[in-house]
């Protein structure tokens, strides 16, 4: 966006930031100043004098930034800054932070601060929307995978992160959650939280998986020792591996912390449920829910 202005009604536009507040003094609307950033009253109001015949009056001198209560309120970035970091976060591969110190002059806590803000924003929509796979008619692949882990040191692997994952073929929707381990009662607990009764479910030979006939889900496997498509069932699992190598591209290779792990997978997942052309869109509207503008507050407090 080629001017802070234009920038400033996107904003506006997506409720991002209000474009009028009313004075908490009197009551006046006020209309945003798009290159200030701030609300600000100048009306006239008569005061009382001693002088009887002379009237005095007085200017408003109420003002308040439109950033405040808004997830921009406690930074003193630049607007186009902060977007220029959703855009990179939004849209490109990690590694990216060394890029974004260079082009924008800004300290690498900086960038890390604001990726890790983002990250809560993917996690705030996961958590409002996400929802289980499957159900009768309709086919689930699963699988698990490590992430996180590389060799050091001659060869010796560190070590990474399990995670646990389904896509179901027909809407193409996935889930993904970290786990502990691969044991039959963790993964059948990630499976009945995330996949419907009534499920065709497809996955390999993993001993974890042999209990799932008698629990509700109908179950086909392949033997990935000697075939990657079941030759008599045609049972595969080769969208979920496609998954895995795209949340690999998509997860820094160095120095992951198994806590951060979390957030890394809400990004992914943010990402692949929303085309490259919609995500930023989708991004602000989801910012809108979690800080909705001062204006938006008043309306809803007033009805």
């Amino acid at each position: 966006m080629a001017k802070k202005e234009d920038l400033v009604d996107y904003l506006i536009q997506h409720d991002v930031l209000p474009s009028e507040i009313n004075c908490e003094q009197r009551g006046e609307k006020l209309i945003i100043n798009k290159e200030t950033l701030l609300f600000r009253c100048r009306k006239t109001v008569p005061i009382a004098s001693s002088q009887k015949k002379k009237r005095v009056s007085k200017q408003c001198d109420y003002k308040k930034s439109a950033k405040v209560g808004t997830w921009f309120g406690n930074s003193n970035l630049e607007l186009a800054t902060i977007c220029k970091i959703i855009a990179s976060f939004l849209m490109l591969r990690p590694p990216r932070q060394e890029d974004l110190e260079e082009e924008l002059g800004i300290s690498s806590s900086t960038v890390v601060d604001w990726f890790s803000f983002c990250r809560e924003v993917c996690a705030y929509w996961s958590d409002k929307c996400s929802a289980k796979l499957g159900g009768p008619g309709r086919t689930v692949e699963i699988d698990e995978a490590k992430i996180g882990h590389r060799k050091y040191n001659r060869g010796r692997l560190l070590k990474g992160n399990w995670i646990f994952g389904g896509f179901e073929r027909e809407s193409k929707k996935i889930f993904i959650v970290p786990v502990e381990d691969r044991t039959e009662e963790t993964l059948l607990a990630c499976i009945k939280e995330w996949i419907m009764p009534g499920t065709t479910i497809v996955s390999d030979c993993w001993k974890s998986y042999n209990c799932l006939n008698s629990e509700g889900f109908q179950h086909l496997t392949v033997n990935h020792t000697y075939n990657f498509v079941d030759p008599d069932t045609g049972a595969h699992t080769q969208h979920i591996e496609r998954v895995w190598r795209e949340v690999r591209a998509n997860i820094p290779k160095y120095g992951t912390r198994s806590y951060h792990v979390e957030g890394y997978l809400f990004k992914f997942l943010f990402k692949h449920a929303h085309p490259r052309a919609e995500r930023l869109d989708n991004f602000f509207g989801v910012i809108a829910q979690m800080y909705p503008p001062l204006s938006t507050v008043e309306a809803e407090q007033s009805q």
